[in-house]
């Protein structure tokens, strides 16, 4: 790559330069000047005639360009160079060891296994080959104890899944009892595996009430109590008040986007080539140079310039968006199999800054619940 000077020349002396014989490589017509393109040679043999025909020199092309940057900014070149090797060495060496368990006998068994094998604080990650070959012997090691094991490195650190081997034992409690409706609900499914069902789809139950019962009777008398097991859906009712803002903010795009290098040092920020920063903005940040242990990060950041709008519901729109927060309640506190059958608006009441929307819900849930029998009592009863 050839190295090239450029200088700026005024249009009136543009024609003495060319008597000296001085080579140019490339000519640039400008509005009152002239940009001369030279090779070192003729750059020096034109320098002797910088006052008399007040040239300026402009810059460089090709490898010298890169040169004088080197020269002008080499302790910054110096310190990311320095700072990515760092990263570099810092990043494969173990800085934590999260063990993911409530089991204390478990993690400890865990690091113990992985401390013999040379994952520990301060030692160099294993490759992915070693991590997997250590996770198979651990399993094998301990076939009674552990029932599923995962290393995953996150950066400088290793996350352990793990999971406990658990011995199912027989289910020998034959308590008897019977199934009840958890709340008041109309019974829409009934799926019983033992115990007599006494309630039909359809029926109206109270909370309490007995629908699978564990008691054995023969010519109206019980003879016998057995564990009753069901799994009972009803049909359940809820009312919700929520109170909606009518105002409210909508984000917008201007179209505007640019782009801009970003450097983060102790969380001040130096903005490279775009000192002025939209009223409001959108930041897609991509990481060049990042490292938890150093002070500093260097980023590419595309910004999209946003504008918020102030803007009012219709009492329609308002009392819509107060149903889907509603709805979004009402299934935050429900069993994930449950399903909203329907909803109606009960009450609507528009105030100065807010709606507030009274709602009925008719719920699609689990409503089933358990009773243990008290023989004792029970027999008693009778007397």
């Amino acid at each position: 790559m050839k190295n090239i000077y450029i200088v700026k020349i005024p249009d009136k002396y543009f024609k003495r330069i060319l008597k000296y014989h001085i080579y140019i490589e490339k000519i640039k017509k400008q509005k009152d000047n002239y940009l001369l393109y030279l090779d070192y040679e003729n750059y020096k043999k034109l320098e002797k005639f910088k006052k008399i025909y007040n040239l300026e020199f402009i810059g460089y092309k090709g490898l010298i360009k890169y040169q004088e940057l080197f020269k002008r900014h080499y302790l910054f070149f110096i310190m990311v160079l320095f700072g990515i090797s760092l990263i570099i060495f810092l990043s494969n060496v173990i800085f934590k060891i999260e063990v993911k368990t409530e089991d204390k006998e478990i993690e400890n068994l865990i690091k113990d296994e992985l401390d013999s094998r040379g994952i520990k604080l301060y030692k160099f990650v294993k490759s992915y080959e070693k991590k997997e070959r250590i996770k198979k012997e651990i399993l094998n090691n301990n076939k009674g104890k552990l029932e599923w094991l995962e290393i995953t490195r996150v950066g400088s650190k290793y996350v352990i899944e793990v999971e406990k081997r658990i011995i199912n034992k027989e289910d020998n409690d034959n308590t008897p009892r019977n199934i009840v409706a958890l709340k008041n609900a109309i019974i829409l499914s009934i799926e019983a595996r033992s115990g007599s069902i006494v309630k039909k789809l359809n029926d109206y139950v109270k909370k309490g009430e007995v629908i699978v019962s564990g008691e054995i009777t023969h010519k109206e008398e019980v003879v016998d109590y057995v564990k009753a097991d069901a799994t009972i859906y009803g049909e359940t009712w809820y009312n919700v008040h929520v109170s909606y803002p009518i105002a409210y903010q909508e984000k917008k795009y201007s179209g505007k986007v640019k782009n801009r290098f970003n450097l983060t040092i102790l969380n001040k920020e130096i903005n490279f080539f775009d000192k002025e920063k939209y009223l409001g903005e959108e930041i897609e940040e991509t990481k060049i140079f990042a490292h938890k242990f150093l002070p500093f990060k260097f980023t590419f950041q595309k910004v999209r310039e946003v504008i918020d709008e102030d803007n009012v519901y219709t009492v329609e729109e308002a009392s819509d968006e107060a149903l889907k927060l509603a709805r979004s309640k009402i299934l935050a506190n429900l069993p994930k199999d449950s399903k909203i059958l329907s909803q109606k608006k009960l009450k609507i009441i528009v105030n100065d800054s807010t709606i507030d929307v009274d709602i009925f819900f008719k719920v699609y849930e689990n409503i089933t619940d358990i009773v243990i029998i008290d023989k004792d009592k029970e027999a008693n009863k009778g007397e």
